[in-house]
């Protein structure tokens, strides 16, 4: 055997090993690495089966380029409020927002907030993505939306039983949003602002009657477990998303680029639509079979009593700026384009 061509051999393999290793180092190292922003627990509705999904995907499909961390249960920060100052901040590069949280900047989605305006989360947030797409709402300057969707519409959580808007009055209602507070004062209610976290609370002390909140929030939050009646009607959604600096979106690579908006967009706002209702049917379902609680389906002339109450509080948001009436037609005209074709270029997309 000759021993020197013998070590010459290992000594170019280990040079091989080690050039690899080189490479893989350095691959790593030009991983860009984004961290995503919830206020929602890891095992909250949203952050697992829509943002940690997201994430995942989004990584994997960069081939390397990319990496999306989920900082979930407040990790960068705790209040649902400050989700979008913690991206432009530079915090967090990705949030999970809560678009009514940021008074005044996105007023156009509040379309989505009109009593009866919308009876399910998948059709409202591909049609409001639809319409982000389209450049038909302002706000959005210096945002990247990577998805824009729509909260199920809230139904009535009360200590006693509620049919009719006359059994609002002399009421305390626990609410947020600008257009359900206004149908509440209108019908002779009080609103009280209470916190997410402290609503079942409230209603044990009698500090509050009744409750606006979506099924899924009633849960998350075991509202179901204080308050025994649910009157089932939709009055009125809140738009959510996930958003990103255009700049910080902008001064990624290009294949990082490329599978974000790969895995975001309308099918996003489908994935992020299906989980919020597939938990509003969980929850339906659980109530209804439960011998402790009730859920109320209105007649035929309860719900036009609900929906003539509320008629004045649309009419007004449509009419309180110049651009409401055109923005309330517009989501109109893509909730109705969404409902004929199923939302199939979101489904197809998936």
């Amino acid at each position: 055997m000759n021993f020197a061509r013998f070590t010459r051999r290992k000594l170019l393999g280990a040079l091989a090993l080690a050039a690899a290793a080189s490479m893989g180092t350095a691959a790593l190292a030009d991983t860009v690495k984004l961290k995503l922003s919830s206020f929602e627990s890891p095992l909250g509705n949203i952050t697992s089966n829509v943002l940690t999904p997201f994430a995942r995907d989004a990584s994997a499909a960069s081939q390397g380029a990319l990496q999306i961390d989920v900082f979930a249960g407040g990790t960068l920060g705790r209040s649902p409020a400050q989700q979008l100052k913690l991206v432009t901040d530079g915090i967090a590069d990705m949030a999970w927002v809560v678009l009514p949280y940021t008074p005044g900047r996105f007023d156009d989605a509040e379309v989505v907030g009109q009593p009866f305006i919308t009876t399910n989360s998948t059709e409202a947030s591909v049609a409001l993505h639809r319409m982000y797409d389209k450049g038909m709402l302002g706000g959005f300057d210096g945002l990247k939306m990577l998805v824009l969707g729509v909260t199920p519409p809230v139904t009535i959580h009360a200590m006693m039983p509620v049919h009719t808007p006359a059994d609002l009055k002399g009421k305390r209602v626990r609410i947020s949003g600008d257009l359900p507070t206004r149908l509440v004062e209108s019908l002779g209610g009080a609103p009280v602002q209470v916190g997410g976290g402290q609503i079942a609370d409230a209603l044990s002390r009698g500090v509050v009657d009744m409750t606006f909140n979506n099924w899924g929030f009633v849960s998350d939050f075991k509202v179901d477990e204080i308050a025994r009646h649910h009157l089932d009607i939709p009055l009125g959604a809140v738009a959510v998303g996930v958003v990103m600096r255009q700049d910080r979106y902008d001064a990624l690579p290009e294949q990082a680029r490329a599978a974000i908006d790969k895995v975001s967009g309308e099918q996003l706002a489908y994935k992020l639509g299906q989980a919020f209702d597939n938990q509003d049917t969980d929850v339906r379902k659980r109530l209804n079979a439960s011998s402790r609680n009730k859920i109320i389906t209105p007649t035929p002339e309860e719900l036009q009593a609900w929906q003539q109450a509320a008629e004045p509080i649309n009419a007004a948001w449509r009419q309180a700026k110049p651009d409401n009436e055109r923005i309330n037609n517009l989501f109109a005209e893509e909730l109705a384009r969404v409902r004929a074709d199923g939302g199939a270029a979101a489904k197809n997309n998936q």
